[in-house]
């Protein structure tokens, strides 16, 4: 699982490379579009950027979601994606 961190949290800097100026900003918590609780971190990704996040871990760990149940409206946060990742393979 944490080899999947380690490449979802690369994937997220390679599309945003100001998130890798502050290591800590991603964690498993970290909201990737708005924050559902006060005091999580937030990684701010619009549409586009997840799109994007979606695509290449698609092509990282060779699965397509569309042909899982996993649903990309379920992935709120970096945690979430990981699990999606981790449990696809």
């Amino acid at each position: 699982m944490t080899e999947v961190f380690h490449v979802v949290t690369q994937a997220i800097i390679g599309i945003r490379p100001d998130l890798g100026e502050s290591p800590k900003a991603i964690t498993r918590d970290a909201a990737l579009f708005y924050a559902a609780d006060p005091g999580q971190p937030v990684l701010g990704l619009d549409s586009m950027e997840a799109l994007e996040l979606i695509s290449t871990l698609e092509k990282e760990f060779k699965v397509e979601l569309a042909d899982t149940d996993i649903r990309i409206s379920d992935l709120r946060t970096v945690g979430d994606v990981v699990d999606a990742m981790a449990g696809a393979l």
